[in-house]
């Protein structure tokens, strides 16, 4: 428990976190520290957590401390989508249906990402630059 509030003081003073490599901008941390919202480009956004009491799928990625997250890929129409997710599925990701954008600010529409390794994400967000 320490050494999670250690990571959250920190990267709430630097406002920033790695991530796989990527330096990302925390954009939301909740109140209690559990889990952090992190840009890593204007189209790809991760939730991270740090304990996943929210039971997502086991995927650490130890530069961030994040013992699981969900990422989240910004869309500019429905017609885009289904190339996003072949792109996606390639990374052996699992899409979700497309939705207003509540984290991918940036964009009208946004989908949820399971699965991903924490290389996966890095790879994505090179191919989507």
């Amino acid at each position: 428990m320490i050494f999670v509030m250690f990571w959250f003081v920190l990267h709430m003073i630097t406002n920033s976190i790695k991530f796989a490599g990527i330096s990302g901008k925390i954009l939301k941390s909740s109140p209690h520290g559990n889990f952090q919202v992190v840009q890593l480009s204007k189209r790809v956004i991760i939730c991270g957590t740090f304990s996943n009491k929210f039971n997502w799928s086991e995927i650490p990625e130890h530069q961030s401390g994040f013992e699981s997250f969900i990422t989240y890929i910004g869309c500019k129409s429905k017609t885009e989508y289904p190339k996003l997710k072949n792109i996606i599925q390639t990374l052996d990701g699992h899409c979700e249906e497309l939705r207003q954008a509540k984290r991918s600010l940036d964009f009208p529409l946004e989908f949820k990402v399971r699965e991903l390794t924490p290389e996966s994400v890095k790879r994505l967000v090179k191919s989507l630059k």
